[in-house]
């Protein structure tokens, strides 16, 4: 099966021989695209949830958005290099280029959600802030006005 043959080239694509197997950046990302290949059968195969939820539990730790893109990007160069060499038919090389393709597009897609997401909620906080100020200045201005009655 091409997902299992892909499987072996796991630490190639991770690099985990330059940043070692914990930190290896983009895993969510080959785990995708080998979870692709192994769905690509079925007729409908329907939204990874498991890279979607890898990929919003990274922005959420504090990874910012064009981290995580570039990520995929080098996951995608290094995989299609592997897959070039390792591959023999081209068939093949094209169907693992495909699958890669569709995971950095559902990337982006995440991505983008998360980051549309996060400026809705700093947008909310700010306009919030916006209003406690306005709510502060009137509290204000009113007890000058009592505190000016009552010197009077």
């Amino acid at each position: 099966m091409l997902a299992d043959r892909l499987w072996v080239l796991r630490d190639e694509v991770l690099a985990t021989a330059d940043h070692g197997d914990r930190d290896a950046t983009g895993a969510e990302i080959f785990d995708a695209i080998v979870r692709g290949l192994a769905a690509r059968d079925d007729s409908t195969p329907g939204l990874d949830l498991t890279l979607h939820d890898a990929i919003a539990r990274r922005v959420a730790w504090g990874d910012r958005e064009d981290q995580v893109l570039a990520d995929c990007e080098d996951v995608f160069t290094r995989l299609a290099r592997a897959a070039g060499r390792a591959l023999r038919d081209p068939g093949e090389e094209a169907i693992v280029l495909e699958v890669a393709a569709e995971v950095a597009t559902q990337a982006a897609r995440i991505v983008a959600l998360a980051a549309a997401g996060r400026a809705s909620r700093e947008r909310a906080a700010r306009l919030r802030e916006e209003l406690a100020q306005k709510s502060l200045r009137e509290v204000m201005a009113q007890q000058l006005a009592a505190l000016a009655k009552l010197s009077d």
